[in-house]
């Protein structure tokens, strides 16, 4: 009676079972087919992490500078910045003693200049210029060094142009050390762009203390866009502010002295009218 009631109850659980385990498939395929996209994105993900993963290992495995050096290389020439770096720094940290350690160092620095880094790039400039100051790229340095600078300035005049004087100061230590270099003619070139920047905001300066009437400091600015930065496009404009705001302050004969130097230098002047009449008012405040 027992092994009767046992079996049957064995018959009962096995039938349960097969019940649960056809359901549950049941309901796992439901779910899959429901599921389907997330499960082919999850395993289309599994298979890219592996090849990453493999990919990987196999470019950290490199013990040959040269190679390692080409890899870097190709990496900076297809913009992958990050993975250049990487590569450059691994470089001078297993193999130090090697002559890419060096190369890897400069190449570091114009990473960071094509990645637009302009910043980080030319402290990794300057680094490199003190620690080889007699490297055969050195020329190249230095103007890598003002073009990093330059790349800094701001666009808007009202903003700090600090970053220009520094290019200024660059490109004329290139000249001055390296007066042969071929990159001395595209740093001339940057000096007079740097300068254009910078008498935009002293015109900037002197504009904005010359419309709220603050006369004698805009004549401060106007002198010395005159005296600083002139023949770069803002002479004829200065001077004829620049004698307005004497005029304004009442000084009478340094008024006059402007207005004439704009018509000796600017002949044809758009101004000319305008000026000879300020004069003619001015004769009669002054001998």
């Amino acid at each position: 009676m027992v092994d009767a009631k046992l079996n049957e109850k064995l018959v009962f659980g096995r039938d349960y079972a097969r019940l649960g385990r056809s359901f549950g498939k049941h309901m796992y395929f439901q779910w899959l087919r429901k599921n389907s996209f997330g499960i082919q994105s999850l395993m289309l993900l599994m298979l890219l992490s592996t090849v990453l993963l493999h990919c990987s290992g196999k470019e950290s495995s490199s013990d040959d500078p040269d190679t390692l050096f080409r890899e870097a290389e190709e990496a900076l020439k297809d913009e992958h910045y990050v993975t250049a770096l990487e590569k450059f720094r691994d470089i001078k940290n297993r193999f130090p003693y090697s002559s890419r350690a060096v190369d890897a160092e400069l190449r570091i620095a114009d990473a960071y200049f094509e990645q637009e880094s302009y910043l980080e790039a030319e402290s990794a400039y300057e680094i490199f210029k003190e620690l080889h100051p007699t490297h055969p790229k050195i020329d190249y340095v230095q103007f890598r060094i003002g073009l990093s600078y330059y790349k800094q300035i701001p666009d808007n005049s009202a903003r700090d142009l600090t970053a220009a004087y520094h290019a200024i100061e660059s490109f004329e230590t290139l000249n001055d050390k390296f007066p042969s270099s071929e990159y001395n003619a595209k740093g001339k070139e940057f000096i007079v762009e740097a300068r254009k920047r910078l008498a935009e905001h002293e015109a900037y300066v002197a504009d904005f203390y010359f419309r709220r009437k603050h006369y004698l400091s805009a004549s401060y600015r106007y002198s010395a866009l005159l005296k600083d930065f002139s023949q770069l496009g803002y002479d004829e404009e200065s001077l004829y502010r620049l004698g307005q705001s004497y005029a304004n302050v009442l000084m009478w004969g340094n008024a006059k002295d402007a207005y004439q130097r704009l018509l000796a230098e600017f002949p044809n002047s758009d101004l000319k009218s305008d000026v000879q009449a300020a004069l003619q008012d001015l004769n009669k405040h002054s001998p």
